[in-house]
């Protein structure tokens, strides 16, 4: 059974959890990636004025944003899901030791639409991506009494 809400948007409360899940286990594995790579030594690319601008604000406006065709929803089972979210729970633990060399690593990496990001700035927008996201999947669980549909 999928928890849906039309009127608050056009994926159900599992589509926005896989697609959490599917940008998320990217960016993870490219932030893995990065810090195992020699120090570039200068940072060659930057975020666009607007990824500066989403990053100071601390939010993402709600809107039809466009996603990346790799983070378009594609119906993962639940137990599939469930156990790559734990995955990713355990790499972004595993995370929280590399602070030093995460917040001094200069390689970067495009968002399609904000510009480029380092590793922390990829981590501080993942945290703002899933406070939209948790919002959007609050909205469609409060719209649910009788009124959501379930399909």
């Amino acid at each position: 059974m999928r928890c849906a809400a039309p009127d608050v948007s056009a994926w159900s409360v599992r589509d926005h959890l896989e697609h959490l899940y599917l940008s998320d286990r990217a960016v993870l594995l490219w932030v893995a990636d990065a810090l195992t790579r020699p120090d570039p030594g200068a940072r060659a690319d930057f975020p666009r004025e607007i990824g500066v601008s989403l990053l100071a604000r601390g939010s993402i406006p709600r809107g039809r944003g466009p996603a990346p065709e790799f983070t378009l929803p594609a119906g993962l089972e639940p137990a599939d899901l469930r156990t790559g979210l734990e995955k990713l729970q355990a790499q972004t633990t595993d995370l929280a030791s590399r602070m030093e060399a995460l917040d001094a690593c200069l390689h970067t990496l495009p968002h399609h639409v904000l510009g480029h990001f380092t590793p922390a700035e990829w981590l501080r927008f993942l945290h703002l991506h899933h406070r939209h996201h948790d919002a959007i999947i609050a909205d469609i669980l409060s719209a649910r009494p009788s009124a959501a549909s379930t399909a």
